[in-house]
């Protein structure tokens, strides 16, 4: 199966250039109109903080522009791990958590504070909550995924890299557009835009909504249970831009948004079950909405341009859920599946964070020799838990806990890009310093269970200061190849567990260390076919050191943060062609080797253990056609079709690499017609009906159990631009 992977992705980067040219020297058949061969445009991205072309960033990003979002589908961050190989996702598709890992850096199982995450979303240059980081994709212009350490320019907790998200901004003309689509397991969607001028070229406004559903996959087998998996979404997105008509150059842009999803996840099933099952009673059901809004001022100031951007956003979580699977406790124990549905194992949250984040930025104008740009950043979090748990054998998920956690965070950056000797090799040094205090004030309130204490209060303080930045060259050896080298420092700070659970024997939150890494990257990108073909190739060594673990000590029954080290090293390729009669071809692989370098008792680490959820290979390719417009009935219609593939190999479930989750392909396609204003196509999701194996985890000897992507969907759409 490796080997027929290789060829595969082989294929994806070489195959098409004999197609290009053998379609070139083809004759068109008379009377049949041929889509021309197009070149491969150039992407615009704001990777340093400043518009630039991808190739002149001096290191590896994946760029998802508005038409392959459209065409694609990439509605979430699910939909975008299945496009950027490397990047690797733990889902529970609940609206909580999507923790991101790229090229192995990341949480090795899952997001431990409310600043963890080192591959951190930002939308329109705002950092994103990490506890509600699975939102919808709504109204969006650009994906970039910048991969390494973002550290310099995006700050706090980029050791592995960034999503930097751009949604549209408002329309100089009048535009609308509606989407429709329906399928099965009850999917549905209908999202709509409206955009255009409010008051002549002073003013311009764009509002954005979407809602959207399906059915549940799984059985609870539970007296009076349903399917579980379910979730129905709401978004909207409004904008509004301002520019005053006195020349002063002066751009204003408010934005607002929300996002909700109400969801029955079930979180694990059983490995080895012949069908999706589990057994919860009560039904667990989560309700979360997170919320956003922000001010930009852009002004040019003469030699160089400042940028201010004040925003707050935040969640608010509640969810019950049913912390004891039968189909998964019940062998754990031994006992029987229907011993662990009383009333009284249930986990009760309610969960919130706000946040305010402020950046003042100075940058140099565009387009001269020297390029710079310097700011100043302060951040604050207020995360509030209550958490009420009830179990019939554990004296640690018993108890009532509240825990607030204050986080605030001051830093200052800067970066120059300037010309070495010869203005084809230019070089870039950048540098932050970044300062964080935060506190912890929570009580712990006992039920009267065996083991555990009446009351216990804590109050805890930790501060955290590190430098990050980086080194390059880009030296452009031809017109159409750009060769580069990085040195990345990283970092991500270290804090205190979102929640309290050692209170329950009256033992206070120890906090964990901050996460330091070293990253040496160098790559080629190249431009080919006379502009039809682009191809990036890279590679890259990571040196993590204490890497952030939340674990379980069997033993002393205690939840524990740790830090292991970490390394990993690997190659990775991206390649677009722009073939003949209408067709294009793209896609990518990663090839990630990654392992544990050090022991630890409690987690079970072994040096030379993988490290969790980082698979040896991942490839994405995606074909796309794009007929020429032909005469049906007085009308001009065009065909379209998109097939993707993901290929997603064995990844450990664990640091003590206790099983794997099994390789899967994931196909996707939608085809159908244009028309002037209007689109209707068909499509499927997961074609193959593939078991697609997202996380898993050892809930002890013999007891495994993963969690599953949707099965096959498939579904019939509608879009209809208004005018």
């Amino acid at each position: 199966m490796k080997m027929c992977v290789w060829w595969m992705a082989l294929g994806i980067l070489l195959g098409p250039l004999s197609s290009v040219r053998a379609q070139e020297d083809s004759e068109t058949e008379p009377g049949v109109s041929v889509a021309e061969p197009v070149v491969v445009e150039s992407i615009l991205v704001t990777a340093r903080q400043h518009e630039e072309d991808a190739r002149e960033v001096p290191f590896a990003l994946t760029v998802l522009d508005t038409e392959t979002l459209e065409t694609q589908r990439i509605d979430d961050a699910f939909s975008l791990f299945r496009h950027a190989p490397g990047l690797s996702l733990t889902s529970f598709d609940d609206g909580r958590f999507a923790y991101f890992q790229l090229r192995g850096i990341g949480p090795l199982s899952q997001a431990i504070g409310p600043d963890d995450g080192s591959v951190v979303t930002y939308v329109d240059g705002v950092p994103q909550p990490v506890f509600a980081s699975e939102f919808a994709y709504l109204d969006l212009e650009r994906i970039e995924v910048l991969r390494g350490p973002q550290g310099t320019l995006f700050g706090r907790n980029s050791q592995g890299g960034v999503i930097s998200i751009t949604t549209q901004a408002p329309s100089e003309t009048a535009t609308g557009r509606v989407r429709l689509e329906g399928g099965e397991q009850g999917l549905g969607l209908v999202e709509a835009s409206v955009s255009g001028p409010l008051a002549g070229e002073r003013a311009s406004g764009r509002l954005s909504f979407r809602a959207s559903t399906v059915d549940g996959f799984v059985d609870n087998t539970a007296p009076g249970g349903g399917d579980l998996g379910d979730k129905t979404d709401y978004a909207a997105r409004g904008v509004l831009v301002v520019e005053p008509e006195d020349q002063s150059g002066l751009r204003l842009t408010l934005s607002t948004n929300v996002d909700r999803r109400v969801s029955n996840p079930y979180y694990y099933l059983s490995r080895g079950l012949s069908e999706a099952q589990v057994e919860v009673a009560p039904e667990n059901e989560v309700e979360r909405t997170s919320w956003g809004a922000s001010v930009k001022l852009e002004k040019p100031m003469g030699s160089f341009d400042f940028t201010s951007i004040t925003a707050a956003n935040g969640f608010d979580t509640d969810q019950l859920l049913d912390d004891t699977n039968g189909l998964i406790y019940g062998p754990l124990f031994g006992l029987p599946v229907s011993s662990f549905l009383a009333p009284l194992d249930f986990s009760d949250w309610e969960e919130n964070e706000a946040r305010l984040f402020q950046e003042f930025r100075l940058s140099s104008n565009s387009g001269n020799d020297v390029s710079w740009t310097a700011g100043v950043v302060y951040f604050r979090s207020n995360l509030e838990v209550e958490l009420d748990n009830r179990s019939t054998f554990s004296p640690v998920l018993n108890g009532d806990r509240d825990a607030d956690q204050v986080i605030d965070s001051y830093a200052a950056y800067g970066e120059v890009t300037v010309p070495v000797f010869t203005p084809r090799l230019r070089g870039t040094a950048g540098l932050r310093y970044t300062y964080d205090e935060k506190s912890l004030a929570a009580t712990f309130r006992g039920v009267g269970f065996p083991g555990s204490v009446d009351f216990f209060e804590e109050e805890s303080q930790a501060d955290f200061d590190f430098l990050t930045g980086r080194l390059a060259l880009m030296f452009e050896a031809t017109e159409d190849v750009n060769l580069y080298a990085t040195i990345g420092r990283g970092a991500k700070s270290g804090g205190f567990p979102r929640f309290t659970l050692n209170a329950a024997f009256g033992i206070e939150s120890p906090a964990y260390a901050e996460s330091t890494s070293w990253t040496y990257e160098a790559g080629v990108k190249t431009r080919l076919l006379q502009g039809r073909a682009n191809l990036d190739v890279s590679g890259f060594y990571n040196d993590v050191d204490d890497e952030q673990l939340f674990v379980l000590d069997f033993v002393a029954f205690q939840f524990v943060p740790v830090n292991l080290d970490t390394r990993s090293f690997g190659v990775e390729a991206q390649a677009s062609f722009a073939l003949a009669r209408g067709w294009s071809l793209s896609g990518g692989l990663a090839w990630t080797d990654g392992e544990m370098r050090e022991r630890d008792i409690f987690s079970g680490a072994v040096p030379g253990n993988p490290i969790p959820n980082v698979p040896e290979l991942s490839t994405t390719a995606t074909l796309d056609y794009r007929g020429a417009a032909m005469d049906w009935s007085g009308r001009r219609v065009s065909p379209f079709l998109t097939v993707t593939h993901q290929y997603v190999g064995e990844r450990s479930v664990n640091v003590a690499d206790s099983f794997d989750l099994d390789a899967y392909h994931n196909v996707d396609f939608r085809a159908g017609v244009a028309f002037e204003r209007v689109e209707v196509f068909a499509f499927a999701r997961n074609l193959l009906d593939e078991e697609l194996a997202i996380n898993g985890v050892l809930f002890g000897p013999g007891v495994e159990a993963v969690s599953l992507g949707q099965p096959r969907i498939f579904g019939v759409g509608l879009s209809f631009k208004s005018w």
